[in-house]
Formats: structure tokens, sequence, C-alpha cells
């Protein structure tokens, strides 16, 4: 039922080795420019003279290449390295690029008043440094970036190295895990304050780093309140799905040019200024599993992504609060859903190719709450144990740690573990707009023999879909005041069930505890 768009690749990015000089971007008038040098380490996976990488022309200056690499063409936000020999498959080679930042707007690299910082998604790290720009080409990354004395100045992995020369602070961080190049993040203010506290990761006993930038004038309660909240968090989600997987965990907030509540870069979260909120915290930690430990093969697989860390956002009330405060939240999703439903699928394969807009990649009510909701009903068909365990085995696979998965072999390696054949599911809720209208019929009659006789039709009235098979929940209210919970299996449209009862039927009850959450129901 997917079909899985496959793109060519000639060569796999190993690492990035960034070295930038941001020393005037920190120091009044802040412009946006700067001079850096990268060395792309790629694996060639096929005979190779030449390299692509993507490299925005608006934003960036090549000025020349080097080691393996001997020329070069930057045309159409391209950057084209002619190699210096021909290179044959599994051969590893190192490209030097010298390049700099022209002094312009580029909502990738921002600078204002101070703060410098980087936003990549889904795809402007192109914007900032010359790279394979897509999310199946994961690579390590460091960066050795040189600041004024007095900035504070962070990024992804740990800190390696800080030296001082004259007034040039170098700071050097490293990634030790493959990271996608819109997750890479850098973040640098003067006035930062810093707190670092340690969490310790059950696995190996590690202690992690985690490290809070906030900026004056933030709200002192909230900061703190997320400070013992972290920890918590991160021991729920690490028994939950698999141990933290990465070195550190650091939060930095930005400025009012930043265009989300927050972004999962990984090991370091940006967040809106003064944004230390527990669901957004939550949200964005669970990123670092469903994201970042485990990222999208390509844009389309984006609901991957927000769906489950928005549903982690639940499983987080649910730890707290219990189940009902669990449902509360989704079926606050579901209402967010129904209110602004765009009435367009979730999933698109075009999306592989051509990336789109911002307002349709990251849709609030289906990128994210219809997501959720379509992995609460995942939830409700596998049941319980069999979800968790799931998840479990999803987040423990060796084919994907550290990797990537795309939409079709997600719904294969889920319907393999369960042993059952769940194409249908995700077909309906993934690559279908909009959701199913139900319309119920009851029919009540006394038998020859003295017994109830109950028949129940249900019937689906949408025009702008087709038709959604899933188990439905029915509750039987009798006259006595008992009542009984069955599950029917909703095949078909005008699907009718007939059951036969020793005490007299009242009424039928459709989906009671409302497990459907993403359905109308009418007269």
């Amino acid at each position: 039922m997917f079909s899985q768009e496959t793109q060519s690749n000639t060569f796999n990015a190993v690492s990035y080795d960034l070295d930038i000089n941001l020393y005037n971007c920190f120091i009044k008038p802040f412009p946006r420019s700067f001079e850096a040098n990268v060395t792309v380490t790629v694996r060639a996976l096929a005979e190779i003279n030449s390299i692509n990488l993507n490299a925005d022309n608006y934003s960036l200056i090549i000025d020349s290449v080097a080691l393996s690499g001997n020329s070069f063409l930057h045309s159409n936000n391209i950057l084209s390295v002619g190699l210096s020999r021909m290179y044959d498959s599994s051969e590893v080679l190192d490209i030097k690029i010298y390049y700099r930042h022209k002094d312009v707007i580029d909502s990738s690299f921002i600078v204002r008043d101070g703060i410098v910082y980087t936003d990549c998604q889904p795809i402007g790290a192109r914007k900032w440094f010359p790279c394979n720009d897509k999310p199946s080409d994961k690579a390590l990354f460091s960066i050795k970036a040189k600041v004024p004395v007095n900035v504070l100045f962070c990024s992804n992995g740990m800190l390696a190295d800080s030296t001082v020369a004259d007034s040039i602070l170098t700071y050097k961080w490293v990634s030790t895990k493959p990271v996608a190049t819109y997750l890479i993040v850098i973040a640098g203010k003067k006035d930062f304050n810093l707190a670092v506290n340690e969490w310790t990761r059950k696995s190996d006993n590690e202690n992690i780093q985690l490290r809070y930038y906030s900026q004056k004038g933030e709200t002192a309660f909230n900061i703190n309140n997320i400070k013992t909240k972290v920890p918590k968090i991160l021991d729920f989600f690490s028994d939950l799905f698999c141990e933290y997987p990465f070195e550190k965990l650091g939060f930095v907030t930005t400025n009012r040019d930043f265009q989300w509540g927050g972004m999962e870069n990984q090991t370091l979260i940006t967040l809106c200024p003064d944004c230390w909120t527990e669901d957004l915290v939550c949200h964005e930690i669970a990123h670092q599993w469903f994201g970042n430990l485990i990222s999208p093969e390509n844009w389309s697989d984006i609901w991957l992504n927000e769906g489950f860390a928005t549903y982690c956002e639940a499983l987080w009330t649910e730890r707290k609060g219990g189940y009902k405060d669990y449902k509360r939240n989704i079926d606050y999703e579901a209402v967010k859903y129904f209110a602004r439903n765009p009435g367009r699928p979730i999933y698109n394969i075009d999306w592989n190719t051509n990336v789109p807009a911002d307002s349709l990649l990251f849709n609030e009510y289906l990128t994210y709450s219809k997501a959720a909701c379509i992995i609460h009903m995942l939830r409700y068909i596998l049941g319980d144990e069999a979800f968790f365990k799931s998840l479990n085995l999803y987040m423990n696979n060796p084919n994907y740690l550290y990797g990537n998965i795309s939409t079709p072999e997600f719904i294969r390696f889920m319907g393999e573990i369960n042993e059952m054949n769940l194409d249908w599911f995700f077909y309906e809720w993934l690559t279908q707009p909009n959701h199913p209208v139900y319309q119920t019929r009851t029919e009540i009659d006394k038998t020859n023999s003295g017994k109830w006789k109950l028949d129940y039709t249900i019937n689906q009235t949408q025009t702008n879909s087709s038709f959604f098979k899933m188990p439905v929940e029915l509750k039987i209210v009798f006259e006595n005041g008992k009542d009984s919970l069955v599950k029917v299996e909703n095949a078909y449209n005008v699907q009718k069930y007939t059951f036969e009862f020793n005490s007299e039927p009242s009424r039928v009850s459709f989906d009671p505890n409302n497990q459907i959450v993403l359905k109308e129901v009418v007269k």
C-alpha cells in the first residue's frame, strides 16, 4: 500500500569538522557575516570524481576547496566539488571547503544584539555551512568556534576544549554520535546564565551533564521547576523506550526571531525566550528518541517525529496523573485537529524529493495533533502490553539506532513484531484525509423463545474520504441497569451485528470510551 521512493546516492557523509570565526558577530553592529572552513569526510558509494553538496547561494560564498577537492562550481544552491582523482566505491576522502557567510538575514543563522544561534529544520543547515542536507545522511559533527572571551557558546555533543588567546575564546564541541544536519545547532551570548547538573544513566552508571542556558529576566521559578522535572522525564522515557542515547542534554533560550516554541537539536534543545514550560520541554526531550536516535528517512516521515513527541506529552501526564489525565490530553489533541483540520493526508511521498513550506510540513493540526491521535488508536488496537513492548523493541532495534526509518519500514516493523497486518490501519489514517463520520441504528425485538434480539447497524457517511476499517467498542445497557461491553470489527459499510440476550437491552453506546478519537457520530 505504501511505495518507498528511493534516491540515488553516490556518497555518504561521515563527518563534518567546522572551524568558524564568530568573533565579530557578537560585537556591534552585530554583523551576520563570518569566515569559516569545513572538512567534510565522505565515503564513496560508487565510483566518483565529484560530489554535490548543498550550499545556499544567497547566504554563502565559497572561496576555495582543498585536500581531495581541487575544483568547484557554486550555482543554484549546489556546491559541485571536483575531486583530485577517481575514487572507488567504499573509499573515504576528505574535502576541505573555505567559505564565508554573507551579512544577510536567512532565518537559519540568526544574529541580533549580541545573541547568535542557528535554526536548521528542515533544510537550513545549508545556509551556514556546506553539507549533504537531508535527514537520511547522518554524520559525526565537531565545531571549533572563535568568540569574545565573555561569550558562553554551546553546540551538539560535549565540550572538548576551550582556550583563550588575547581577547579570543575558542570553544570545541564534539558529537560522538551521528547527527542529521537539521539537528545541528550552535548558540552563543555573553550574558547567558549557565547551570550545570548531572543525571545518572542507569545502564552504565554514567553521569550525563544537564546544561541550562537561560537569560536575564527569565522566570526563575519556571527554570528551577524544569530542572527538577528533566531528570524524572529522562528516567521515565529511559525505562519506557531505552536508555538516554547521547552524551549530554542541554537547553538554551533564544530571542524573538525564533519561529518555534522549541527545537529538538541533538543534545541541545533551543527554546523560545522564557519558554521553560513542562509540556514543551517534555516534547523536545521525547524527540531525543523519536527523531534524533531514530531519524526520519525523508520529510514525508515527519509525522513519526512530531506525532510521537506529542504523544509522549500525553504519556508523561499519564505517568504523573494516571490514564484519565492521559486520555484528557489525547482528547484535547483531537479537539485541536477538528477545529482546524486542513482536509489533506498526513503522509505525502512527494515530500521525499520536494520539501514543502514549513506551514505544510509542520502543520500543528495534522503533523502533531492528528498523528498523536493515530498513535493512541494504535495503542487501542494492539492493547497496552503489545503497544509498549513494540515501542521498546523499536527503540532497541540495532537496524535503526542512530540511523533512520521510513514510514513503510515503520509499518512493516510494527506489523512483524505483532504478527499482524497493520497496513490497513496506517494506510487509511495516513494517506486518506479527514476521518470517519458514523451513523448507527438500533433495533430491539423479543424472540419467540423469550430472549431479546438486538440488531445494531454501523454506517459511515463521510463523502470526503474512503471507508475507515476499525474495531469498535459497544456498550449495551439493559433495563435492569446492568451493562456489557463488546468489541466488533467494522470492516465494511452498513454492517449489521446481531446479539441475543436474556435481559432486555435499553440502548447501545457507540465507542463509549472514545477510543476512536478521530471521528464524528451523527444521528
